[in-house]
């Protein structure tokens, strides 16, 4: 097992500095067509399998699918020296797609769109999942969503919201039931893992303290949500933030005033000394920064799996906004400046 533990931190470092630099994003975000970016990107080792697949008249979607695609892949690789780290990580990362589907196709059912998920669908995903994703294209109802999640999870979850999900806010209600059973799901499943609980721990709490403190901002700078919102989006017992300190943030009428509040705890002390200009920005570039430090200090390799999925995620997305960069013919420089956790050390293609 120790063996396993060594050669899963020792992959997972290897990988990392397979990462896509400062410079090399000067080339990518240099592109003038998504068939050029696409050339680039097959050249390198992490994404050759996935974008093989790629057709000459690729679309954003397309390349946005198979993009992510990677990150199963690389998931798996790591999983293949330590099977606990590959059922908790590689399954939660199925979970997360799911729900992002889900998601989607309801957004769309709401919008009075159901037609077009089926362009969005996700094929090669659907070979991955459990979920039928051609039968949730077919929906025209949340009825009909709820048949297609039969012996799923997610049908507890959503069954409640059917007969009011066309009233304003219970969307955002229905997206905090799913973000609560995401977490829940993570965190359960690693207390199963044979690893280190205090860096498991701390790894898993940064991720999801991230992502409450993203969604809060998003909320208050939307004057949307509730106290039962609010508190869907925090995992308890598994938060740096003291009760105190959340009721304040809870309270905050608009995001200066959720700002406010975040800057008085560990955090906010923390995010001061960043300065992106942009807050999600900033909250993404201290993520960025916490995992590179946990990726090499880190002997878990649970948790170095945890600062490994976030990076390669953060990398994608990077990706998937030079894409849009490149569609909207916005500026090399512009689309530089929305890239996150970019650093100039060299790195392996």
């Amino acid at each position: 097992m120790r063996y396993a533990s060594n050669a899963v931190l020792a992959k997972a470092r290897a990988m990392y500095a397979g990462r896509i630099t400062s410079e090399e994003y000067d080339a990518l975000v240099s592109c003038k067509s998504l068939s050029e970016l696409i050339g680039l990107l097959q050249r390198r080792k992490r994404y050759a399998v996935s974008l093989e697949k790629a057709p000459s008249s690729i679309t954003p979607a397309q390349a946005e699918e198979l993009l992510r695609m990677s990150v199963y892949e690389q998931l798996a690789i790591l999983g293949r020296y330590e099977i606990s780290e590959r059922n908790t990580f590689f399954r939660f990362y199925i979970v997360k797609r799911e729900i992002e589907q889900l998601l989607r196709c309801i957004r769309l059912l709401i919008g009075g769109r159901s037609q077009e998920y089926l362009t969005e669908l996700p094929p090669f995903f659907n070979n991955l999942t459990e979920l039928n994703l051609f039968r949730l294209a077919e929906a025209d109802s949340m009825e009909d969503v709820l048949q297609v999640l039969d012996g799923t999870p997610y049908r507890r979850i959503l069954s409640p919201y059917v007969p009011i999900y066309k009233e304003k806010g219970v969307y955002l209600q229905i997206e905090a039931a799913f973000h609560a059973y995401l977490f829940a799901f993570l965190f359960d499943s690693a207390k199963r893992d044979k690893s280190d609980k205090k860096q498991m721990e701390e790894a898993l709490r940064l991720y999801v303290d991230a992502e409450y403190i993203t969604s809060m901002y998003r909320l208050k700078k939307m004057r949307a949500g509730d106290e039962k919102i609010y508190s869907a989006y925090l995992v308890k017992n598994h938060t740096a933030f003291s009760k105190a300190q959340i009721d304040a943030m809870q309270r905050a009428r608009d995001e200066k005033e959720f700002m406010a509040a975040l800057a008085k705890t560990a955090y906010g002390e923390e995010l001061k000394a960043l300065d992106y200009g942009d807050t999600e920005k900033v909250i993404a570039e201290y993520v960025c920064e916490k995992y590179r430090k946990g990726l090499r200090f880190y002997t878990d390799p649970a948790a170095v799996m945890v600062c490994y999925m976030f990076l390669a995620e953060n990398e994608i997305m990077n990706i998937i906004r030079i894409i849009e960069g490149i569609r909207y013919q916005i500026s090399p420089n512009e689309i530089k400046s929305v890239l996150t956790g970019v650093r100039s050390e060299s790195g392996a293609a």
